[in-house]
């Protein structure tokens, strides 16, 4: 689950980029803060599902990186809900669209990415790292 978040996130970032770079950044408002939602958000999200993966999980983790990781996974889970909402909203008040039906297969992954990223971020589908996935009495030796 959380590659497949990851590799969303990083799909949304790069087509909003190449929409930005083609069409420009929008004059509005609404749509400029939505824009830098879904630019900043699934970057975020994609750095934080990586820096959850990378950081050794258990009793031989190190106690000073673990709360900025909870940090960071708070951070990332509350902007996806940010995210979601806006996105649901825009998708639903933007309709029919009048660049024609191309933009649906972007609306839904723009909305579909938060949900990954959320069930992800909350543990879903999380497979051992490591050391965990050798170990199958549950006991972990650490390394000093």
């Amino acid at each position: 689950m959380g590659t497949t978040a990851i590799v969303c996130n990083i799909v949304v970032f790069a087509i909003t980029g190449v929409i930005i770079l083609t069409e420009g950044i929008p004059r509005d408002g609404h749509y400029m803060a939505l824009t830098l939602l879904v630019l900043l958000v699934p970057l975020l999200s994609a750095v934080v599902l990586v820096r959850t993966r990378l950081v050794p999980q258990g009793p031989c983790a190190d106690d000073d990186v673990s709360p900025r990781i909870t940090l960071m996974k708070r951070a990332a889970l509350l902007c996806n809900l940010v995210l979601l909402g806006a996105s649901c909203w825009e998708t639903v008040a933007q309709y029919p669209y009048p660049e024609g039906n191309s933009v649906i297969p972007f609306a839904i992954l723009t909305v579909c990415a938060p949900i990954l990223t959320l069930i992800a971020l909350r543990g879903g589908g999380r497979r051992p790292m490591g050391k965990e996935r050798e170990s199958t009495s549950g006991e972990q030796e650490c390394d000093a």
